[in-house]
């Protein structure tokens, strides 16, 4: 099934134009992506590693996330993403927007979840996740900012809204 996403401006504005996943983007166009920051009680964060299978970023390790499909929001995508990637299901009330980040095509819309799920009561998505484990807080912030794990925003002011969602 072929994915369809709209296309925004450079200021995150819909400009009524949509493409397919996996087609050359024009210069100047961006899609939009999320990334969801699941905490636990215990002050860790839930890591994913992309599956082998991955053109982009294959075998490195994330927070769950994905494009967003036409039509939808990036708030209903982060739900979607979520339970699609790791069977974690949440409401959309429950999800905390953190940040935006604009890159060199995308927008990266960051959410943040308090959910206390056992590694191994998640059910990871075939050819997406190859493993999830949760990470103590500093280290994953250590990692997030040397770029070992990839977590949709890096600056202090997200780092720190992460830290609040476990206070």
């Amino acid at each position: 099934m072929t994915e369809l996403w709209d296309i925004y401006d450079g200021n995150g504005n819909l400009t009524g134009r949509t493409q397919e996943r996996g087609d050359l983007q024009t210069p100047g166009d961006y899609h939009l992506a999320v990334t969801i920051t699941v905490v636990n009680s215990k002050k860790e964060v839930l890591c994913t590693l992309r599956s082998m299978e991955k053109s982009v970023y294959p075998g490195v390790w994330e927070n769950p996330g994905g494009g967003v499909l036409s039509g939808e929001t990036s708030l209903e995508a982060a739900v979607r993403e979520l339970l699609e990637e790791t069977g974690i299901s949440a409401r959309p009330q429950e999800m905390v927007f953190l940040a935006r980040r604009k890159a060199e095509d995308f927008f990266m819309d960051v959410y943040g979840l308090k959910r206390d799920v056992s590694a191994d009561e998640l059910t990871l998505q075939p050819h997406e996740v190859d493993r999830a484990e949760w990470v103590p807080i500093d280290e994953w912030e250590q990692k997030a900012r040397s770029r070992e794990i990839l977590a949709g925003e890096y600056t202090d002011e997200f780092f720190a809204a992460v830290r609040g969602l476990v206070k």
